[in-house]
């Protein structure tokens, strides 16, 4: 299988990327940009390397995933 990269950027994505590589369901590793606390935006890189299940109901938990991080980003602009 091939690696997936997901760029996750704000205020919460180290938790946002930790919360993701927490689901049962997926295998992988996050690191933190190089330099992206300096510009006042934190930027992770996860790295997915396993998908246990079905590709479509992973699909499914990580557009899940993605709505609430960004819901929870828009609403501490305000």
């Amino acid at each position: 299988m091939s690696e997936v990269l997901i760029e996750v950027q704000g205020k919460d994505a180290i938790a946002a990327t930790e919360e993701l590589l927490a689901m049962p369901e997926l295998s992988g590793s996050w690191e933190m940009e190089e330099d992206t606390e300096r510009e006042g935006v934190i930027t992770t890189i996860a790295t997915i390397v396993g998908i246990v299940g079905g590709t479509l109901a992973i699909a499914e938990q990580i557009r899940k995933w993605y709505q609430s991080y960004k819901k929870r980003e828009l609403w501490k602009k305000d």
